[in-house]
């Protein structure tokens, strides 16, 4: 039976190990480790505690949500955040449901109207669930990295 319920700083080693494999596994480009992991989903657990929700499979964690809110020009926004399932339950609907939860909590807590998120368009999954549900690509958006170091030379 999935059950689906608030983060706590306990769960944090099962969900990094979990990422990390979950990452190693869809080999995106992305070179997790349970270390990094850990120091990643405690600053969202530590940033956004009541946006952060895991899900048990007859008591094994198989997938988990954290995000963030924000104030922005035309509202709330939930932003950014991490999305993540077991590839052995994947198509279970454990991911909308995570999804379908942090939503309602996100409009009930805050209001919040949008959702803003990233995710790699050069794999046909997680892009084809974003689309499927709902969510649609920004044309109009770049995203934009650097290093600092190299930055800051430059300005």
């Amino acid at each position: 039976m999935l059950n689906i319920r608030p983060v706590k700083k306990q769960d944090i080693g099962s969900l990094a190990r979990l990422f990390a494999e979950v990452y190693r596994i869809f080999d995106i480009g992305e070179h997790w480790t349970e270390e990094t992991a850990t120091d990643y989903l405690n600053a969202w657990l530590d940033k956004q505690p009541d946006l952060a929700f895991l899900a048990e499979f007859d008591g094994k964690i198989v997938g988990a949500f954290f995000s963030g809110i924000k104030p922005w020009w035309d509202g709330i926004h939930l932003f950014d955040g991490e999305i993540f399932v077991d590839p052995n339950f994947q198509k279970q609907k454990i991911g909308s449901s995570l999804l379908k939860t942090v939503l309602q909590t996100a409009i009930e807590k805050y209001g919040a109207k949008t959702f803003d998120a990233f995710t790699f368009n050069r794999t046909e999954h997680p892009l084809s669930w974003y689309k499927k549900i709902g969510f649609r690509e920004i044309k109009e958006w770049t995203m934009f990295t650097g290093d600092i170091k190299t930055v800051l030379k430059n300005i």
